[in-house]
């Protein structure tokens, strides 16, 4: 069974809901105390960035023409100031609806014939002696899958999902929809984290969906706590945010977690 440590733990998880956006519209500073002789926690500069910089504005408002934000993917709370800024009550004007072809999948980048999906199950075969449908070997048919949602060993290929931990939906959902089109594509075949897609049985990880930990968690209850350290390190990775009720769920499950 594959293990990491709950060291991405450390990073707290807040339980705060999503409130209106902020999008930095020049160069700006992100102070620790409203005003501009406290300390600097971040410089923003809009023109350096792909897609638009966007904050959550926290329920503590403005202060003295100052509002108080959260960073993208972190708990970390600064404040930057009111005309550096505009703020958008409810959807961002530029959000686009979730549909599954925004995130371009399974590809194969290097041309071997072997997409993302089939390399995953490679790397994730148990035995690395994995059976393809031809003599090509592009289509992996058989091998030895430990499933970490299930507990369960699987031999066929057709009984393998490669699970996106944080599916896409949520990831668009949580800010993916600012992402461009190739970052979009990045994330959907991700293999730079190990965690980040993993082979996991058909059948479970259609029960899951695109639900967070606050509506699904493995029934392989030995495996919550790693569930949620994954979960974690990938919304800050990638500065997604959490739902007030996803942060919850985290937590209840962390309280039950040897540090």
């Amino acid at each position: 069974m594959r293990r990491i440590g709950l060291v991405a733990v450390l990073w707290c998880v807040a339980t705060l809901s999503l409130a209106d956006t902020l999008e930095v519209r020049r160069s700006a500073n992100i102070y620790s105390e409203p005003g501009r002789d406290s300390d600097v926690l971040l410089h923003i500069d809009p023109a350096a960035e792909a897609t638009p910089y966007l904050l959550t504005l926290t329920e503590s408002d403005k202060t003295n023409g100052y509002y108080h934000v959260r960073l993208r993917g972190q708990t970390t709370q600064g404040w930057i100031y009111k005309t550096l800024v505009r703020r958008y009550t409810g959807p961002h004007p530029d959000y686009v609806r979730y549909k599954r072809s925004l995130y371009r999948h399974w590809v194969d980048d290097d041309g071997d014939c072997q997409n993302t999906r089939a390399e995953v199950l490679i790397r994730d075969d148990d035995d690395q002696r994995v059976e393809f449908k031809t003599s090509r070997h592009c289509v992996v048919k058989r091998g030895t899958w430990f499933d970490p949602y299930t507990g369960s060993t699987f031999t066929s290929a057709s009984k393998i999902d490669v699970d996106h931990v944080v599916p896409l939906k949520n990831a668009h959902e949580s800010g993916g929809w600012a992402w461009s089109k190739d970052k979009r594509r990045r994330y959907a075949n991700f293999m730079e984290d190990r965690h980040h897609l993993l082979s996991v049985n058909a059948s479970e990880n259609r029960k899951k969906g695109a639900k967070g930990p606050d509506e699904y968690l493995p029934p392989n209850q030995a495996y919550h706590c790693e569930y949620v350290a994954i979960w974690i390190k990938i919304k800050q990775d990638w500065e997604l945010e959490m739902t007030e009720s996803e942060g919850e769920a985290v937590e209840r499950v962390l309280a039950g977690c040897a540090r």
